[in-house]
């Protein structure tokens, strides 16, 4: 059973347009920018850039929020809110959350059955 918090399926299908294959394709168009967008996040940690992560966090919460993956927008946007008030103390945390919500979208694109959300 997919696990609301992390993907809202329903309303990932009503922002494809009830389009399955569709949703298919977007979903595995986040699973390939997703290396990249962690990436960036952790060399703006890494630079102390807080403006670039509110900024790259901020594109995170944005593709993701947009296809109902909840869990790593708000993940993402903890990390946004971090960036924009330059305070770190919990950056480090907010950077593990981020890496487990992936971790469960991830796991939980595996048990998608696409041909039933289709029907």
């Amino acid at each position: 059973m997919l696990d609301k918090r992390v993907i809202d399926m329903e309303d990932a299908l009503t922002r494809a347009l009830g389009d399955v294959a569709f949703l298919k394709m977007m979903f595995d168009e986040l699973l390939q920018m997703i290396p990249s967008l962690i990436s960036a996040i952790a060399a703006d940690v890494e630079k102390g850039d807080m403006a670039q992560l509110s900024k790259d966090a901020h594109q995170f919460k944005g593709a993701t929020a947009s296809l109902g993956v909840v869990g790593i927008a708000a993940a993402a946007y903890r990390l946004e809110c971090i960036g924009k008030s330059g305070n770190t103390a919990e950056i480090q945390e907010a950077i593990t959350n981020l890496k487990t919500a992936v971790a469960d979208f991830q796991d939980h694109l595996s048990y998608v059955d696409w041909s039933d959300l289709a029907a």
